[in-house]
């Protein structure tokens, strides 16, 4: 398994880097019928593509877990909350607050009628309870690093999943060589108290790096102090490390080790965005308050 994912880690992060640099030559562009192709267009339509392997994913967990779901309105409701993110600057307060309501009715209403069209009731509101917050954890997961990337620089994304994943693989690394103490074994069997100290700093330290490189090539951007960094690194570690542990609920409790082996090595989708679907609402706020 590790030799996989030493395979599948590094394409996977080559691929996202080359695509968030892509994303930043194409900037905000004009074409002739003055339309603006908005910042972070590259990184809505990885997010779509992504959106029907995340439904599955989460139609199999559903599944195991005996709850009835709809894996097409998975993706339709997924999709209008990565458009919703994506366009949403534009709108006023509260035509945005209408559309957020509106996606969020639509997709239980949506998941309903899916549903009961089997004309077998039982499990029906559950399932388009359990539809309609699946898409809507994973939806205002994307949603928050779109906005991120209206604000800043895409290289900043990176600096986001650069952070939770250095954490993850600090911990790693810390838990397979002195990890002894086990820190939650009902929910994740393989974490230690050691290997969360370990990914904790080493997201601290990655966090700095990151500032500084940020402080010393990007003019435009906001200063951030090493200080500030090594808080935000710690709190966006401790964080992902919580979207982990929510992930592996869902999945031991339906009985999964992976949410699929669609990347050999990592799992699924959900299990290489599991950390990051908590870290970027908080990244948000800790970037308005810095």
């Amino acid at each position: 398994m590790l030799k996989h994912r030493l395979i599948t880690g590094p394409i996977l992060s080559v691929g996202i880097i080359g695509l968030l640099i892509l994303d930043n030559t194409i900037g905000a562009v004009s074409c002739e019928t003055c339309c603006i192709i908005q910042s972070g267009i590259l990184l809505a339509i990885l997010a779509l593509l992504v959106t029907p392997l995340a439904a599955i994913e989460f139609g199999a967990i559903g599944d195991g877990l005996g709850v009835r779901s709809s894996i097409p309105t998975l993706c339709v409701s997924l999709a209008a909350w990565i458009l919703f993110f994506y366009f949403m600057p534009g709108c006023e307060s509260t035509s945005t607050l209408a559309i957020a309501s509106s996606i969020v009715m639509g997709s239980f209403f949506l998941s309903l009628v899916a549903i009961a069209k089997s004309k077998t009731l039982t499990g029906v509101v559950a399932g388009a309870c359990y539809t309609t917050m699946s898409a809507a954890y994973l939806g205002l997961g994307f949603g928050f690093l779109l906005l991120i990337r209206r604000e800043h620089d895409a290289l900043w994304i990176l600096g986001i999943i650069a952070i939770v994943k250095m954490c993850d693989t600090g911990a790693f690394f810390t838990g397979c060589n002195i990890g002894k103490h086990k820190l939650i074994p009902w929910i994740s069997p393989g974490k230690t108290w050691e290997g969360l100290a370990g990914g904790v700093i080493t997201a601290s330290l990655t966090a700095m790096l990151l500032a500084y490189l940020n402080n010393t090539y990007l003019p435009n951007e906001p200063t951030v102090s090493l200080g500030y960094a090594a808080i935000c690194g710690v709190i966006l570690g401790l964080v992902g490390q919580c979207g982990d542990l929510v992930m592996s609920v869902f999945k031991r409790d339906c009985g999964l080790k992976d949410s699929s082996a669609v990347l050999p090595g990592l799992g699924g989708v959900l299990d290489v965005l599991d950390s990051l679907i908590l870290a970027s609402p908080v990244a948000y706020w800790l970037f308005q308050i810095m």
